[in-house]
């Protein structure tokens, strides 16, 4: 229910609110309310702040103790909670093909709701997944957003909103405006204030296993693109290579069938197609590497197939890529792979949400998208291409080939000689040390260092 003057004062906020927002963005949000004022309504259960943290952050630098507020009229989910959340931050910005307009509105000025046969637009326009998400919202609690439009009927701010709106047959909570106050709304709303952060996030490290592939099976109808295109063509059978991070080794598996020298480690590696972690096999695994770094050395290449887009933090990141780093000898090959930000933007282009399946990511500032399931916070990073290109620069690696194909990226690398001590130190540390269910850890950091020290200056 939308409450046009709700007390604010005892509201608390989430803990998984996704956003931050500095001081600097902090006065100027706040400009924008004491210019404009509270334009969208705040989404509330109970006592719980489930979207407009960051203007409610504001409204209260102010002194503003009552505002526009959406009451959600049932108990909610912590999914559901989280999509408001990022919907109520992510539709700000409009794909500008909408051509949204409401009807009825030259005598009305601020909050007003509307019927949805009122609203006209644009029903193929982009961003299609973000009136998906809404409609499904919208559905299930109500008509928890809104949109600004000015007297004249044009929309100028969450569009988006205003389509779902229709697309629901749900009446549209609208703050119109004058005509003539239509560009300076449009200077303050067009602003983006703070931007998700999924950093202070919790993290479950192990529950990113659930985005490893079974490779291979079913008659080896799901490949892998990195091994077919730039491993498998490149490779011999006699030198030596790792895969670091194999997921279930298949195929690392299906080459050593074949004779190649190639050992793998998984340190989250499940039992059969289960969710239960395998720790002997992981032990086995680690146990195999260190024997392997004491007697042999490092090794001629290095594989990481999708990794990098299930790491969970930066730190994690530099932990993994500065790990391959120490197990390939100086001048070796390292081939790794990842996804691409040109994936999300692809999404929020189409016109038409076509799958069932998909789902709506919103990115942080270092890449990152999060979503919660099974109780747990699932990240996936997405790197541009030229950010895949600094992170070979800041580690050392001379780009033998690569391949960006939009959706995913594919590199074969040349490893330098410029890895520390204290540097390798701190990944494995990192790595070897990350968190399993109840309270254990993997706990093999000191047998891989101890391999690892005669090697590393």
């Amino acid at each position: 229910m939308l409450h046009l003057n709700y007390d604010i004062t005892n509201l608390r906020g989430a803990e998984y609110n996704p956003r931050f927002i500095g001081d600097d963005d902090l006065s100027r949000l706040a400009e924008s309310v004491t210019e404009l004022g509270l334009v969208k309504p705040l989404i509330v259960r109970g006592d719980l702040l489930v979207a407009g943290h960051q203007r409610t952050k504001a409204l209260r630098r102010l002194g503003i103790t009552h505002a526009a507020v959406y009451t959600l009229p049932c108990e909610t989910t912590v999914y559901d909670e989280i999509r408001f959340n990022q919907l109520h931050n992510g539709t700000d910005f409009d794909s500008g093909d909408e051509r949204c307009r409401v009807a009825g509105l030259a005598d009305k000025h601020g909050f007003i709701q509307v019927p949805a046969s009122q609203i006209t637009g644009n029903m193929r326009a982009k961003m299609a997944y973000v009136r998906k998400n809404i409609a499904e919202l919208v559905i299930k609690y109500g008509p928890w957003g809104g949109c600004v439009a000015t007297q004249s009927g044009e929309v100028i701010h969450c569009a988006q909103y205003a389509l779902a709106a229709k697309m629901t047959r749900t009446p549209l909570t609208v703050f119109v405006i004058p005509d003539a106050e239509k560009e300076k709304y449009q200077r303050y709303l067009n602003k983006s204030y703070g931007v998700f952060e999924y950093s202070h996030l919790e993290k479950t490290t192990y529950i990113q296993t659930y985005a490893q592939l079974m490779r291979l099976r079913n008659g080896g109808s799901l490949k892998s693109q990195l091994y077919e295109g730039l491993i498998i063509p490149t490779i011999t059978k006699t030198p030596r290579g790792i895969d670091f991070g194999s997921g279930q080794g298949d195929y690392a598996r299906m080459l050593r069938g074949k004779g190649y020298n190639l050992h793998d480690v998984e340190l989250f590696r499940r039992k059969g197609a289960g969710n239960t972690l395998d720790r002997a096999a992981t032990n086995k695994m680690i146990d195999t590497l260190v024997d392997d770094l004491k007697t042999r050395g490092r090794y001629a290449y290095v594989v990481c197939d999708s990794v990098l887009n299930s790491v969970d933090s930066v730190e994690a990141e530099r932990a993994v890529l500065t790990v391959l780093k120490g197990l390939c000898k100086a001048g070796g090959s390292i081939f790794f792979s990842g996804r691409s930000r040109g994936e999300l933007e692809a999404v929020l282009k189409q016109t038409q949400a076509a799958s069932a399946k998909s789902r709506l990511y919103f990115v942080d500032h270092n890449g990152f998208t999060a979503l919660y399931r099974k109780g747990h916070w699932f990240y996936q990073k997405f790197h541009s291409n030229d950010e895949v290109k600094q992170l070979c620069r800041g580690h050392g690696f001379n780009i033998k080939r690569s391949v960006f194909n939009g959706k995913s990226w594919y590199l074969h690398v040349i490893n330098d000689d410029s890895l520390s001590w204290e540097q390798l130190e701190k990944a494995v540390l990192f790595e070897f040390e990350l968190p399993l269910p109840g309270g254990a850890t993997v706990g093999r950091s000191a047998d891989v260092l101890a391999a690892f020290r005669p090697l590393i200056k």
